[in-house]
């Protein structure tokens, strides 16, 4: 642990093996930020595409899937395999499933791809996750997941609008090689410091069974969102219903049991489930809900993620009003804003609501996130803060699966039997309610076992 390494100012940061690591790390989160924003842009026009509409929803959540049944055993990986080993294989992974999804004859391949991705997007997740909380104290992980933040500002600016360009020029396929390039550059020089990240070998728990029964669930609910009717419905939501139970008996597994940390998880993940859940769909809500072009949809992504990337700049633990729950509260208000924009139907105000929204969302996500990301690892026993590492990155993973499934699943089930704009605004009411849920979460992580 870095317990005397001062309050977290830039400098100290990024200085020594440690801060070139974490250099490095930034640089990764860069080229995976441009790679995601280029799926989250373009899906819709793959889907269109490839005739691959069926498969929407489970194509949204399929790489968040395989990355929380990754990360039910990376706690174990982590324990006995040398870090270095583990940067080599995700790298590998990653490289095949973008090869997959790049090739792509149909929609089955774009989701085989995406599930690869997921495998290794799990284990470098818990990898990264614990090697900052190794690495850096209590009072510099808020600036440093901060900083996370920060380092989407150039792919929320330029990112949307160069895939749209890249797309529009160049086809789809081109949209999703490129990121890759920038990806695999700052993995190469991860691994140049890798050696930084203190290593003992030891013994973890494994909760391969609660993460299968995570992912099993996600995956049925995925596999009924693309059948339709009773029986998809019903499908869905009994696999909805098994991954929460999953994703609880998980936090409160690898907490032991210890109040704090499982409020403080249980908020980040509702938090995640919250925002991320809508954001995946600022695209489509644009194209199909207000039958807008493209270059919209990147309008609103640019300005959600713009607004996350300037309010989480400087995360503010001690400040009142508590930052964390205002963050939550404006997450609610941007689901909101785009539900009364797809009920308004059409026109320059709705989508200039939309627009609005996505920033809404964007600024309470950043005051939000590097508090809540960064709080179980305060309440956690110092002995147990590598450990935690993987549950961090299990909730935000599993909460953002959980629900892309849920409002991406919704979409698919009522588009078979609703004018596209219906469809979309049954998918956002159901965000704005997983915001609502975020927000009591948010507002009761800090409660006293005694109440």
């Amino acid at each position: 642990m870095a317990g005397a390494r001062g309050h977290g100012s830039a400098l100290e940061l990024f200085a020594g093996r440690r801060g070139r690591f974490f250099a490095t790390l930034l640089l990764a989160e860069l080229g995976a930020a441009m790679q995601g924003i280029a799926y989250s842009t373009v899906l819709p026009v793959v889907a269109d595409d490839l005739d691959g509409a069926a498969l929407y929803g489970a194509t949204l959540a399929a790489g968040s899937i395989a990355a929380v049944l990754m990360l039910s055993v990376t706690g174990v990986v982590l324990a006995r395999v040398r870090p270095a080993t583990v940067l080599l294989g995700a790298t590998a992974l990653y490289v095949v499933g973008v090869a997959l999804a790049v090739t792509a004859p149909t929609m089955g391949w774009v989701l085989a791809g995406t599930l690869v991705r997921g495998v290794s997007a799990g284990l470098l997740g818990g990898f990264g996750t614990s090697a900052l909380g190794a690495l850096y104290d209590e009072r510099e992980r808020p600036r440093v997941f901060g900083l996370f933040a920060f380092v989407w500002i150039l792919p929320s600016v330029v990112g949307p609008v160069l895939n749209a360009a890249i797309v529009e020029s160049a086809g789809w396929r081109w949209a999703f090689a490129w990121p890759a390039a920038l990806v695999l550059g700052a993995r190469v020089l991860m691994g140049r410091y890798v050696g930084a990240i203190p290593w003992d070998r030891g013994r973890q728990p494994s909760q391969l069974g609660t993460g299968l029964l995570v992912a099993a669930g996600l995956g049925v609910g995925a596999w009924g969102s693309g059948q339709g009717g009773t029986l998809g419905a019903t499908v869905l939501v009994v696999g909805l219903a098994a991954a929460a139970g999953g994703f609880v008996a998980f936090v409160v597994r690898g907490s032991r049991g210890d109040g704090a940390p499982v409020r403080a998880l249980l908020a980040f993940g509702a938090t995640c489930a919250a925002f991320f859940g809508m954001y995946e769909l600022f695209s489509l809500a644009v194209v199909e809900g207000l039958e807008e072009p493209l270059w919209w949809a990147s309008a609103a992504l640019t300005g959600g993620l713009l607004g996350w990337s300037l309010a989480g700049l400087r995360p503010r633990p001690a400040a009142r009003p508590d930052r964390a729950l205002v963050g939550s509260a404006l997450v609610l208000a941007g689901a909101a804003g785009v539900v009364v924009a797809l009920a308004w139907a059409g026109g320059a105000g709705a989508l200039a609501l939309v627009v609005g929204a996505a920033v809404t969302a964007g600024v309470g996500m950043g005051l939000a996130y590097p508090l809540l990301s960064a709080a179980p690892f305060d309440v956690t026993a110092p002995e147990r803060v590598t450990a935690v590492g993987p549950q961090i990155a299990f909730a935000e993973t599993a909460g953002t699966a959980w629900s892309a499934l849920l409002c991406g699943g919704i979409y698919s089930l009522a588009a078979a039997g609703h004018a596209p704009h219906r469809a979309v605004l049954l998918a956002y009411v159901t965000a704005a309610a997983l915001a609502v849920v975020a927000v009591v979460a948010v507002a009761r992580r800090r409660l006293s076992p005694g109440r």
